[in-house]
């Protein structure tokens, strides 16, 4: 069942493409155009502004960011040669350690400047930069050839994304036979209607992050099948990502004073929006998943990634 529209949603369906993608450039950048010293105070020492994976709630962010990082190389099962496409790819935090671990070519797309800047003087640090390239622009304009990708991921940013449907299929045509897709997100039960238009989850996800479309993950998987491509597997990451917010919010609460001092009152803001969310996960009326989907069967691979469940061995 598709959710009823947000109040987000409906102002987005009434302005043209162009004009959604601006928004969305303008909006959504001005978080993340944030000092990158800042985040790096808040989050793993790779900057992943997205959930780890906890098998024990009393592990280190770094540990479970770590196993996250792994299970996405494991998933993605990237073979030398082969051309990767990190939409959202932040500070580079992915598409660095896949480029350090295979021996793909990296590309990389973000609407912030900072990110980008950040992101590339990491990759040269680590001795990837060849391999690595990353645009200043929005997803929806970016040319890919037809089947000219191995691999694509979404990690913490196609919630930001309005034109969910004709991205899945951009994707989906620019994919090889055999490419995976791999996205990590948060969803709205489609039940949860009053939580999607609460004033709570109105800050988080426009005032705080620019602009976010709230769907179920029933109408992303749609989506996906409906671009071509086959869903493989589905994991709920919810408990982790309340562990993964929890840090953050202690991150937080720690440099309070050095962060104001790069950006007045971002502490209080960053510390609101997180406290709120991870209630809101904690509660489960917002939810984690990561989901893997390919084009036409894929790499049979052998081997399971670990729980994310706490306490869970691997």
């Amino acid at each position: 069942m598709t959710a009823p529209r947000t109040r987000a949603e409906r102002e987005a369906a009434v302005r043209t493409p162009e004009e959604q993608r601006e928004h969305e450039r303008r909006e959504v950048a001005a978080h993340y155009q944030n000092d990158p010293e800042i985040f790096s105070m808040v989050l793993d020492s790779r900057l992943a502004y997205a959930t780890g994976i906890f098998l024990d709630p009393a592990e280190s962010l770094e540990a479970a960011q770590e196993r996250k990082y792994d299970w996405v190389r494991r998933e993605l099962d990237i073979h030398p040669g082969e051309r990767v496409l990190d939409v959202g790819c932040g500070w580079g935090s992915n598409l660095i350690y896949l480029a350090e671990r295979t021996g793909g070519s990296f590309h990389g797309v973000t609407l912030s400047d900072k990110q980008r800047q950040e992101a590339l003087r990491r990759a040269d640090r680590a001795g990837v930069a060849s391999r690595v390239r990353i645009d200043l622009a929005h997803i929806e304009d970016i040319d890919l050839a037809p089947e000219s990708l191995d691999a694509v991921l979404f990690v913490g940013s196609i919630v930001h994304m309005h034109n969910r449907e004709r991205i899945h299929q951009k994707i989906a045509a620019a994919l090889r036979p055999g490419g995976r897709l791999l996205i990590s997100d948060c969803y709205f039960p489609a039940r949860a209607r009053g939580d999607r238009e609460s004033s709570a989850t109105q800050y988080i996800f426009v005032e705080a992050l620019g602009y976010c479309r709230l769907i179920s993950l029933a109408e992303e998987l749609g989506m996906i099948e409906q671009a071509g491509l086959d869903v493989r597997r589905v994991e709920d990451l919810t408990s982790s990502y309340v562990h993964t917010v929890a840090r953050w919010i202690d991150n937080v609460r720690a440099n309070r004073a050095r962060i104001d001092a790069r950006a007045p009152g971002f502490s209080r803001l960053l510390q609101t929006y997180m406290t709120v969310g991870r209630l809101s996960f904690a509660r489960r009326t917002a939810l984690e998943y990561m989901i893997v989907a390919t084009k036409g069967g894929g790499r049979e691979r052998l081997g399971v990634a670990p729980s994310p469940e706490p306490g869970r061995a691997p």
